[in-house]
């Protein structure tokens, strides 16, 4: 099973994942279908929970959110 980022408490992750893909203009499916060719496992209901703070993100997705977006994992965790 993976890992997962707790953030039930303070959906940040989620706010942050949702930032920077309005900040690159990319739409939610295609940040899908980018996970899903990275073999991340994700639908556009659980991609919504993430973003909204109702899924915990796994370890693997933010990974490859990284690569996706050119970013620091940091990143979303900024506050």
């Amino acid at each position: 099973m993976a890992e997962r980022i707790n953030q039930h408490n303070n959906p940040i992750v989620g706010s942050n994942i949702r930032r920077m893909r309005k900040e690159r203009d990319m739409r939610a499916i295609d940040v899908i279908a980018k996970l899903q060719l990275a073999d991340v496992y994700v639908t556009t209901g659980i991609f919504s929970k993430v973003e909204n703070g109702y899924n915990n993100p796994s370890v693997d997705m933010l990974i490859a959110l990284t690569e996706i977006f050119h970013c620091d994992f940091n990143e979303f965790f900024r506050i």
